[in-house]
């Protein structure tokens, strides 16, 4: 236990002292939310949980992928193999450290809606949207990881994993609502697991309660967190690829 607990803080470390981790998913978000407050005020409390869902989509895509495939380019995860420590340790402790830091985002942003914008949430809403972002950052870390199984070196993973996140960020009802998307993309877009992972953070957040549709929105995320975590399983490599 105490040599994993050790593992989980230098984790936890390596993605403090990232500068790409911390401007993603930290400085960029507030920026996102300043900027948004100017332009869009109306809408800014609509838009706030959006912003957390985009936050954990950073995260999982750009921050998460890459870091793992730097660990491996390093040869940090060959010496990992070589020791004692067994790999769900490894699994666990990545875990652990991007549930904190997804908590940590949302706190950010929360505070900024209420402080700045005025964005009041209860503590009903709060209770169920907590688990249903911690499930949809998930969702985006097994997401993440079949583009570190894929990606080479660490600047192709956040360059795959930025590409994915801007073509999503503008059509997944987080920034902009779904009925001001043309009509052949709003017959798509609620099958894309960030639409459903807004709906099931939004409503709660906002109204204290779950959406209508919670069952089948939560169904198609488990969808996706399920087949990308056994596609990230196939893809996972120790040493670093030619």
């Amino acid at each position: 236990m105490k040599r994993f607990l050790i593992f989980t803080k230098a984790m936890l470390l390596m993605h403090l002292r990232t500068r790409e981790v911390l401007f993603w998913n930290f400085a960029f978000p507030v920026f996102l939310m300043l900027i948004y407050g100017v332009i869009m005020r109306d809408y800014i409390h609509w838009m706030t949980p959006g912003v957390i869902v985009l936050n954990a989509l950073s995260f999982g895509l750009v921050g998460g992928s890459a870091m793992l495939v730097e660990m491996r380019e390093k040869g940090i995860l060959r010496r990992l193999r070589a020791t004692p420590m067994p790999a769900v340790h490894l699994l666990g402790a990545y875990l652990i450290v991007n549930v904190l830091m997804g908590l940590a985002q949302g706190g950010v942003i929360l505070i900024m809606g209420a402080g700045l914008y005025g964005l009041e949430v209860s503590a009903a809403g709060l209770l169920l949207g907590l688990p249903m972002m911690l499930a949809g950052a998930l969702t985006f870390l097994a997401i993440g990881q079949i583009i570190s199984g894929v990606a080479a070196k660490a600047g192709a993973a956040a360059g795959a994993g930025m590409t994915i996140y801007f073509g999503l960020m503008f059509i997944s009802d987080l920034i902009f609502p779904l009925s001001m998307l043309p009509a052949w993309l709003q017959e798509v877009v609620p099958y894309l697991p960030t639409y459903a992972v807004a709906q099931l953070v939004r409503i709660p957040l906002l109204e204290g309660s779950l959406d209508p549709n919670w069952l089948r929105h939560l169904g198609l995320m488990a969808l996706y967190g399920v087949s990308a975590t056994l596609a990230a399983g196939r893809l996972f490599k120790w040493d670093p690829r030619a």
